[in-house]
């Protein structure tokens, strides 16, 4: 649903730095319909969202700089996505990309997007923007991202540590498609709400 209203909204937003926003959804809605048969063609499917990650991450990396105008946020921007690609070189040291899920780049990589968005909704409670927020696609996408990656990593890191399916890994499985949903939903709002500027 998000995918396809992402498309059809998108005359609202063409000219903005979200114009790559539907593609970068097709290729989210793409990775998950084929991972389920890539991991039965070859029992794995973690250099699939190894890529994955890489891409979205730097992807919000690119918008949150583009969107800031302070010289001082901007800054730190650049260098949390330097730091996310550094981790991601360190994670290479010693997990395997093709075989093993790179949980240092992703953890650093989520921590510095929520850096991110706290950044930009920092920076609009001082701008006449704030009245108008909720017309802005952008604020609704990270709100989506905010709600999804802070309750998600505590997700992550229990999951890769306690691999045993159990009652309690059932239970996360649920919380997990809960946030996605909730992402998402955030995500149609934005499209339903976006006002061309």
């Amino acid at each position: 649903m998000a995918v396809l209203l992402a498309f059809i909204s998108y005359p609202k937003y063409s000219h903005t730095y979200l114009r790559f926003f539907p593609w970068l959804l097709l290729y989210v809605l793409l990775t998950e319909v084929f991972a389920i048969p890539i991991y039965e063609a070859f029992e794995t499917n973690v250099v699939l969202y190894n890529v994955y990650n890489v891409v979205f991450f730097m992807y919000f990396y690119f918008i949150f700089y583009k969107k800031e105008e302070n010289k001082r946020n901007r800054v730190w921007i650049k260098t949390v996505a330097g730091i996310f690609i550094l981790a991601s070189i360190i994670n290479l040291s010693f997990r395997s990309f093709i075989f093993q899920p790179q949980l240092l780049a992703y953890i650093v990589g989520a921590c510095a997007l929520i850096l991110c968005i706290i950044l930009y909704f920092i920076d609009i409670l001082y701008t006449p923007q704030i009245l108008n927020i909720r017309k802005d696609l952008l604020f609704w996408v990270s709100t989506g991202l905010l709600l999804f990656y802070v309750g998600y990593i505590p997700i992550k890191v229990t999951r890769h540590f306690f691999e045993e399916p159990g009652h309690e890994f059932g239970t996360l499985m649920i919380v997990h498609r809960i946030l996605i949903l909730v992402m998402n939903i955030c995500f149609i709002i934005g499209f339903l709400w976006t006002r061309k500027k």
